[in-house]
């Protein structure tokens, strides 16, 4: 049987450190950016931050969602796969280093923002 998830009266501190980790993931993309030579580079990099802003925006609105002790769980493996993430963003030779990375950071995201959504 699923628990009930409900909304709350105040921000949900998991779901808080999830968007804070994507907020500080679009960052270290924007750090890249401004270092970036090419074109191309820069066009790729630009499409990894509109895919981390979307996570951003939907993290935001269910801040207020309450959630089960497994989505806890979830949420805090995320948040610690985002170190991670920037240190590969950070390091990453090739461009397609950081979209792989950032496409399994994100694809990590989306479970569990979808159990937070259908729960």
């Amino acid at each position: 049987m699923n628990a009930v998830v409900t909304q709350q009266t105040s921000v949900n501190t998991d779901i808080k450190a999830l968007h804070d980790s994507l907020i500080a993931q679009h960052k270290a993309l924007s750090d890249r950016l401004a270092v970036t030579t090419t074109a191309d580079d820069a066009e790729a990099i630009v499409r990894e931050m509109q895919e981390v802003n979307f996570r951003v925006m939907m993290s935001g609105s269910l801040l207020f969602k309450q959630t089960t002790a497994a989505i806890d769980t979830q949420l805090q493996s995320v948040v610690d796969a985002s170190a991670d993430l920037e240190k590969a963003i950070a390091q990453a030779d090739r461009i397609n280093d950081i979209i792989k990375a950032t496409s399994k950071f994100l694809g990590l995201v989306d479970k569990v923002l979808d159990k937070i959504k259908l729960a």
